[in-house]
């Protein structure tokens, strides 16, 4: 019984993975996107999404590593769509977070690439999430209670 489960979800995941140019897209990013992929061969896969607003940016991506399983130079690559001509920003090789802080709102999209070392093929993860990028008022008000908390210090001492 267990290993039937094992072939058909192994047989599944094979049959997902025979498209080498996979496109997702996660429209408005969440607060946290994540994304799973199986994998073969050389590949390039998509993630569309758009910024709704100036955003704080953190993305890592992560592989299985084993002789069923693994991926040779694995990239996360991250532009931004400007009409006919895309944007590069920046790229990373996985198992290294990265955030890139002021991104503009708009539309962006990840470009995951690699070559697959498992017998196999290979399984990876991307997730990012975003954090949205103070105000000025936001570092006045900061600014303005420590400010306060100084006075109260300077008084109780007195």
């Amino acid at each position: 019984m267990k290993k039937t489960l094992v072939a058909a979800a192994v047989s599944g995941l094979l049959a997902v993975s025979g498209a080498q140019a996979a496109t997702t897209n996660w429209d408005v990013h969440a607060p946290v996107e994540v994304g799973a992929s199986f994998v073969s061969g050389s590949f390039m896969d998509i993630f569309t999404f758009t910024l709704a607003s100036d955003t704080s940016l953190s993305t890592i991506g992560s592989s299985t590593e084993s002789a069923l399983f693994g991926i040779a130079d694995p990239m996360i690559w991250l532009y931004k769509e400007m009409g006919a001509v895309d944007t590069f920003i920046s790229a990373y090789s996985f198992d290294h977070s990265f955030t890139i802080d002021s991104l503009a709102a708009g539309d962006y999209y990840y470009k995951v690439t690699g070559i697959t070392t498992g017998s196999t093929g290979g399984v990876y993860t991307l997730v990012s999430s975003t954090a949205p990028v103070p105000e000025p008022e936001t570092y006045m008000m900061l600014l303005g209670g420590l400010g306060m908390i100084g006075l109260m210090a300077k008084r109780r001492m007195s």
